[in-house]
């Protein structure tokens, strides 16, 4: 879990603080891989990424990178109550997002662009919000990874391209 906290200036020009919390839990990873359903999951996702980046070293995939980091910030924000700090929440009582109302904010709109132009490392956020997994099943996910065509480390080596 990322715990951030954003300093930021309202729309009405008021300074404001945030504090905002980043996780991934194993099922939200496979909601994340149905946030890319139409591009044939994440995996064929992120395979046409590093596909598109080999074959076009000088025009990375801008406009589908950018959406990769929004939905993949949108998908991990959640809040931890102050009544009960041991939960992690990603909707309110009556089914509503918080992540809506945090892309809502300046915060995020900074946050998101600066791990777009490298401020603030993809790889780290990325890592920091995975789902706790041992060195065993760790190796397991590469290999299952690769199998399906998809080399972590050139996806690392996308996200700094992307970033100069």
């Amino acid at each position: 879990m990322l715990h951030k906290v954003f300093n930021y200036v309202d729309y009405d020009g008021n300074e404001k603080t945030i504090d905002a919390y980043f996780n991934l839990s194993k099922n939200d990873c496979i909601d994340l891989d149905r946030a890319f359903e139409d591009q044939g999951g994440l995996i064929s996702y992120l395979t046409s990424l590093i596909k598109d980046s080999k074959e076009h070293p000088n025009e990375p995939p801008k406009d589908t990178f950018v959406r990769f980091v929004r939905v993949l910030v949108s998908k991990a924000y959640g809040v931890r109550p102050k009544e009960d700090p041991s939960l992690f929440l990603k909707e309110d009582d009556y089914g509503r997002s918080y992540a809506q109302k945090f892309r809502g904010t300046p915060a995020y709109d900074n946050f998101v662009f600066d791990l777009l132009t490298g401020k603030e490392s993809l790889n780290e956020f990325a890592d920091s919000i995975l789902p706790n997994m041992d060195e065993g099943q760790k190796e397991e996910a590469e290999k299952l990874l690769l199998e399906q065509g998809v080399n972590l480390q050139e996806l690392k080596e996308l996200s700094a391209a992307q970033q100069a």
